[in-house]
């Protein structure tokens, strides 16, 4: 509505009626001027940027904010301070993608042996374990294989871990001038990896213009549709809702063939491409909020939709720690990076659901006694979505929207089902809190 027409319209007929008139027969008229005041609420009707909407990061929130005073100054010629308008706009949030190093390498069964094959050593099993300093070897392996890395370059090696379970971890570094320097590089972990043999290839198509002819891909195939079909095939183990995949491939091209990386997620009847590493830009519909300070339209808040947050290594130790410092009786009885308050290991990194353990070994006090599976995961769910709320989002947010829904997305391990599940949550201004909107989605 436009109020301050309305007001304008008022204002016109008590001129004509005269200001005696007013005076003598409206007490306290002259204490309460009539004001040019705008309410407002409408469709956006300006110029878009040349994507068609505008994202919501600190430059998009200018630019929307400028195109909304151009749009509302032609509307209203003459607004009061104080003025309001609520104007419904495509805006897109950006999910950013995981950080890529300027290097990934996976380690070899060959590099473990160079390592050592003795007992204690990373040959002997090819992958390392608690009694191994994970760190001095891969120092050692880059000062061996990459001493020609320019300086601020950086590399992410994933590596085998034991633990009760083999698992890939990473740990990424920086070329300084003379060694390499530990860096935080929130890389991307396939649930599974597999390397295409010969005869993978050959099963492919072996006739001109398929996979088997010379063993590789090249521009000529989609390698998506095969890999795709390929994993439905061979691993239907795995085919878990959620679940990756990285698959090393051969790609032929400008007269070579080079190893070549393509990851798949399972949606529920097939695997399909993805880019963990690219930012991704969800378009919806949002309320921007905006007040005229007296000169400018300026924009107070944009409400509605929702940010995507992936657990980081970051986010699983700092539950750790807490539990470790206010439920120690939780702590696990195998491994000091464990802990059954949460369900936190910061070993593969996941939280940890297996009805069993939390039964037969973290039963404190028999408080689980009697549960069904369904009752204890509501109890898992719950004690998840506090420790988000109150440890992990604090320190993953430093601007809280009230306006955005936060939907936090963290790995599980046996439970409801091995993946990633996704918890979403609100935030209250008033109450300095955010709150669990109660649902476990998978992802």
């Amino acid at each position: 509505m436009k109020k301050n027409i309305l007001f304008t319209l008022f204002a016109s007929l008590l001129f004509f009626t005269g200001c005696d008139y007013n005076e003598d027969n409206f007490e306290g008229f002259d204490d309460n001027p009539i004001e040019n005041f705008t309410q407002y609420e409408g469709e956006f009707t300006g110029d878009y940027p040349s994507d068609g909407y505008f994202l919501n990061t600190d430059e998009g929130k200018l630019a929307l904010a400028s195109a909304m005073n151009d749009m509302l100054s032609e509307l209203f010629l003459a607004s009061d301070e104080g003025s309001t308008a609520s104007i419904t706009v495509l805006v897109g949030d950006v999910t950013e993608g995981y950080e890529s190093a300027d290097i990934s390498y996976t380690l070899t069964t060959d590099d473990y042996n160079a390592m050592g094959e003795e007992n204690g050593q990373p040959g002997r099993y090819d992958n390392f374990d608690s009694n191994m300093d994970v760190n001095a070897y891969l120092l050692a392996f880059l000062a061996d294989n990459y001493a020609d890395m320019s300086v601020g370059e950086t590399i992410t090696i994933t590596y085998k871990y034991y633990a009760g379970s083999t698992s890939n971890q990473t740990l990424s570094y920086e070329r300084t001038a003379d060694s390499w320097a530990s860096v935080e590089i929130a890389s991307f972990i396939a649930d599974y990896e597999y390397t295409l043999t010969t005869e993978d290839y050959d099963s492919m198509g072996e006739e001109s213009g398929q996979p088997g002819r010379y063993d590789n891909f090249d521009s000529n195939m989609d390698a998506d549709f095969y890999l795709g079909v390929f994993l439905k095939e061979n691993f239907p183990y795995h085919a878990t809702e959620g679940a990756t995949y990285k698959v090393t491939y051969k790609y032929y091209s400008s007269g070579s063939t080079n190893d070549t990386d393509a990851f798949f997620r399972y949606n529920g009847t097939s695997w399909t491409a993805f880019d963990p590493y690219e930012d991704v830009v969800t378009v919806e519909n949002k309320v921007a909020e905006m007040v005229f300070d007296g000169s400018t339209w300026v924009l107070d808040r944009l409400a509605g939709g929702s940010l995507t947050l992936h657990f980081e290594q970051a986010d699983y130790e700092a539950l750790l720690q807490w539990s470790l410092e206010n439920k120690p009786e939780y702590k696990s009885t195998r491994y000091d990076n464990e802990e059954y308050y949460f369900g936190v290991s910061t070993y593969y990194p996941n939280i940890n659901n297996a009805y069993s353990t939390w039964r037969n070994y973290y039963n404190v006090n028999g408080e689980y006694d009697g549960l069904t599976d369904d009752q204890l995961q509501a109890i898992m769910d719950q004690r998840l979505a506090d420790g988000i709320a109150d440890i992990v989002l604090p320190q993953r947010v430093t601007e809280p929207d009230s306006g955005l829904t936060y939907i936090v997305v963290y790995t599980v391990y046996q439970g409801r089902g091995a993946g990633d599940y996704g918890m979403s949550f609100t935030y209250d201004d008033e109450m300095d809190e955010y709150t669990w909107l109660g649902n476990v989605v998978a992802q």
